[in-house]
C-alpha cells in the first residue's frame, strides 16, 4: 500500500492511499460473503457462495464497493496508529479511484488535535446536591399510575372535570379552516392540559350529541405564528362522553404492576425517582465541570471543518425536536426570523465550546493514558443491547464494528470525566459506580 501524507492550514492533515488490486484480494472475499448474506444467489446458502459466483449474480461493481468500505476502514485506522497521529473527529472521505481490477485510491482529511495545556484544576468550585424525592411526587405518580389504568365508561351524564370526551373539531378563522383543525374522533382528557387555552371549560357539562359553536384566541406562544394570539371560530360535535374510573390506591393495585403491596409499591418509585434525581444532579455537576474546566484550559488553533461539523449537527438535532412537535422547520425559521445561513452562525460560539470540551477529553484520555477494554466494551454492548432487546436491528447494529467504536469512545469520554470530577474532589458518575458494582 502507497501513502502520500500532507500536513494542511487550520490543523489538518491529507492522506492519500493506494491499494494494488492484489492488497485488495483478501477484502473483496470477505465483501463476498457479506454481499452473499444480503443477495439470494440459487444453490448457496447466505454467506456461502464463492466471489466469482457472488460477482456474476450481485455484479462487480458491487462487491468492489463493499471491499472498499473496510478497506477504507482498516487502512485509515492502521496508518494513523502508526503515524502516531492525535486525531480528531471523524476523517472527510474523497474516493479517487474505485474500479475492478484496478488500485483502489481514496483519500482521507482529518482534523489534529490542537496544543491543549490544561491550567489549575484545584480551583474548581462545583456544589453537589442531594437528590431528594418529596412526598407529593410519590403521590403524583401514583396517580398518574392509577390514571394509566383507568376504565373508560360511555356515560349519557354530562362530562365532567374528571372526564373524556370523543369529539369532532373543526378550527376557522375568518371563514379560512385552520391548517390542521380538523380533527375527527379527537380523545380530550378533561384533568389535562390542552395545547387551546379555555377549550376544556367550553367542553364542561356538554352531552353526547351536542353541538357547540364558539370563539377562543389561541396562546401567544402557539407554534403557529400566524395563529398565535388569534381569535378562531371552533365547532365541536360531542360523540361520546366517558366516565374515567381509576383503580383504587391498595395493595390489591399494587399487585397489577408485580409488587406484593402497596407499600413496596411506593419503595420502589421512591428509589427510582432517587435514582433519576441523582442522574439529573449528576448531568448538572458534570456540565458545569467541563464548562469550568474548558474556561481554564488554553487551546491552540481549532480546525474550522470541526466547528463546522458541530453546527451541522446541532441543526440536525433542532429540526427533529421541532419535527416532533409537527411544525415544518421553514414555519419554525419564519417564527423566528431567522434564514438558515443566520440560525447557523448564532450556533457558532455553542459549537465552539462543544468542540472545545470533545478535545480537553480527548487530550485527557491520551495524557493520562486511559483506555477501555474488550470486556469493559463487551459489558456497554451487553447492556445497549438488553435496553433494546425488542428491536431486532438495533441490538444487531450494537455489535457492529462501527458501534464498537462508538461505545468505546463513550466509556473513554466517562473515564476522563471521571478523571477530572478526580481532580475538583468530587464523587465519580453513576455510570462508573454501576460499572464498579456490576450493576445495569
Amino acid at each position: 500500500m502507497k501513502t502520500d501524507i500532507k500536513k494542511l492550514p487550520k490543523g489538518l492533515v491529507e492522506i492519500t492511499f493506494e491499494i494494488s488490486p492484489e492488497e485488495m484480494a483478501p477484502y473483496l472475499e470477505r465483501a463476498a460473503v457479506r454481499v452473499s448474506e444480503r443477495v439470494k444467489i440459487p444453490g448457496f446458502r447466505p454467506g456461502k457462495a464463492p466471489l466469482n459466483v457472488v460477482i456474476s449474480n450481485a455484479g462487480e461493481m458491487a462487491v468492489w464497493e463493499e471491499a472498499a468500505e473496510e478497506a477504507v476502514r482498516k487502512t485509515y485506522s492502521h496508518t494513523v496508529e502508526q503515524e502516531k497521529f492525535s486525531t480528531i473527529g471523524s476523517p472527510h472521505i474523497e474516493v479517487l479511484k474505485l474500479a475492478p481490477k484496478n488500485a483502489f485510491s481514496y483519500k482521507a482529511t482529518v482534523p489534529l488535535l490542537p496544543e491543549v495545556t490544561m491550567g489549575d484544576l484545584s480551583s474548581l468550585k462545583i456544589e453537589q446536591k442531594l437528590a431528594v424525592v418529596e412526598e407529593k411526587q410519590i403521590e403524583k405518580a401514583l396517580h398518574d399510575l392509577r390514571k394509566m389504568q383507568s376504565q373508560e365508561i360511555v356515560s349519557a351524564e354530562p362530562l365532567q372535570k374528571t372526564g373524556k370526551a370523543l369529539v369532532d373539531m373543526s378550527i376557522s378563522m375568518d371563514g379560512v379552516p385552520v391548517s390542521g383543525g380538523e380533527a375527527k374522533e379527537h380523545s380530550i382528557y378533561m384533568d389535562e392540559e390542552y395545547y387551546i387555552p379555555g377549550l376544556k371549560e367550553k367542553l364542561l357539562g356538554a352531552k353526547k350529541g351536542d353541538s357547540l359553536s364558539f370563539k377562543l384566541p389561541f396562546s401567544k406562544e402557539h407554534f403557529q405564528k400566524n395563529l398565535a394570539g388569534r381569535e378562531a371560530d371552533f365547532k365541536v360535535d360531542i360523540k361520546d362522553v366517558y366516565e374515567l374510573k381509576a383503580p383504587e390506591l391498595d395493595d390489591a393495585f399494587a399487585k397489577t404492576l408485580s409488587q406484593e403491596s402497596l407499600d413496596a409499591l411506593k419503595v420502589i418509585i421512591r428509589k427510582n425517582m432517587e435514582l433519576e434525581a441523582a442522574q439529573k444532579n449528576d448531568d448538572g455537576v458534570e456540565i458545569e465541570l467541563l464548562g469550568q474546566a474548558t474556561q481554564r484550559t488554553t487551546f491552540g488553533e481549532i480546525p474550522d471543518i470541526l466547528v463546522n461539523e458541530e453546527v451541522i449537527k446541532m441543526i440536525h438535532e433542532l429540526k427533529d425536536g421541532i419535527s416532533r412537535q409537527g411544525m415544518p422547520f421553514e414555519d419554525y425559521l419564519l417564527k423566528i426570523s431567522k434564514t438558515l445561513d443566520q440560525l447557523k452562525l448564532d450556533f457558532v460560539p455553542e459549537a465552539m465550546k462543544r468542540v472545545k470540551t470533545a478535545i480537553l477529553l480527548r487530550f485527557i484520555v491520551s495524557t493520562q493514558a486511559l483506555d477501555v477494554s474488550a470486556k469493559e466494551t463487551d459489558n456497554e454492548v451487553a447492556r445497549v443491547s438488553e435496553l433494546y432487546k425488542n428491536d431486532h436491528e438495533t441490538r444487531k447494529a450494537a455489535s457492529t464494528p462501527e458501534a464498537r467504536a462508538y461505545l468505546k469512545n463513550f466509556l473513554l469520554n466517562r473515564k476522563a470525566i471521571d478523571w477530572l470530577k478526580a481532580k475538583a474532589g468530587l464523587a465519580p458518575s453513576l455510570a462508573a459506580h454501576r460499572e464498579k458494582s456490576g450493576g445495569s
